[in-house]
């Protein structure tokens, strides 16, 4: 997998505040390139129009929640196989097996730091130096 700087990512999350720490992560990480969604709804609709290829996404959220996302993303032949890591603020065993069993790639568990979420992501992608 090529170089964080490489790699485009969307941030699905309906609070500003954690769409910011997580793009001031993934910065501290390398990435450049950045979409933020303020929904899954938004998420969906910005997808048709940016060759993302990565998704960390918020579980809870008002109109399309992350599962939602995830389970519409793995039905399209174009996304079917994107990385996607769950971000919840529950480390909750049955909404993590369920996650899987939609296809999840990864989940971090919020608030998390810059280390765990290089290691969530590079469990998904490989390493990014």
């Amino acid at each position: 997998m090529p170089k964080a700087s490489a790699i485009k990512v969307m941030i699905v999350d309906d609070q500003q505040s954690m769409r910011g720490i997580c793009k001031f992560i993934l910065n501290q990480l390398g990435f450049k390139e950045i979409v933020e969604a303020k929904s899954g709804r938004d998420a969906l609709m910005k997808l048709e129009k940016s060759g993302v290829n990565l998704i960390i996404s918020d579980w809870n959220m008002d109109d399309i929640d992350g599962l939602t996302l995830l389970k519409v993303i793995r039905k399209h032949p174009r996304t079917a196989k994107m990385p996607f890591i769950m971000a919840t603020g529950r480390g909750d065993k049955e909404q993590v097996k369920e996650a899987i069993s939609c296809g999840v790639n990864n989940y971090v568990i919020k608030p998390f730091d810059a280390d765990t979420m290089r290691k969530k992501i590079e469990a998904v992608i490989g390493a990014l130096a």
